[in-house]
């Protein structure tokens, strides 16, 4: 299946909205969290906060089956090693928000909803333009 650039504009747009949310949800646990395109560089992922130690990779897919968020979570722990915590924030098309992490205690990965992990209610980014 091949997609049109204008359906491939749409997603990146979609996933670029869905990373302010993140931020803006998350603004309240850590005051320091910021995306990375905005401090002008783009790694293999889009927030971080460095007091706390920690990535972020934002993922918003009309599906996501678990191998594929397995094979995300692996992918920024392996790029983002400078950081002791790394979190996977995705969502799928009429999901909650969910959050992928490493348990410290027995190193496997776990998945909860993002207000259990976090406390905090996920809020949607208010679009500016």
């Amino acid at each position: 299946m091949v997609r049109s650039k204008n359906q491939i504009r749409g997603s990146k747009s979609k996933g670029a909205q869905f990373e302010y949310s993140v931020k803006d949800s998350l603004e309240h646990v850590f005051k320091d969290i910021v995306l990375t395109k905005e401090l002008g560089f783009v790694r293999q992922y889009d927030l971080i906060s460095k007091k706390h130690n920690i990535a972020i990779e934002c993922k918003f897919h009309k599906s996501l089956s678990w191998n594929k968020c397995v094979k995300f979570f692996t992918k920024l722990e392996d790029k983002a090693k400078v950081f002791k915590k790394h979190y996977l924030i995705f969502k799928s098309n009429r999901q909650p928000v969910l959050v992928m992490y490493r348990y410290y205690k027995d190193k496997s990965v776990r998945v909860c909803s993002f207000e259990d992990y976090f406390g905090v209610q996920f809020v949607t980014h208010a679009k500016k333009w």
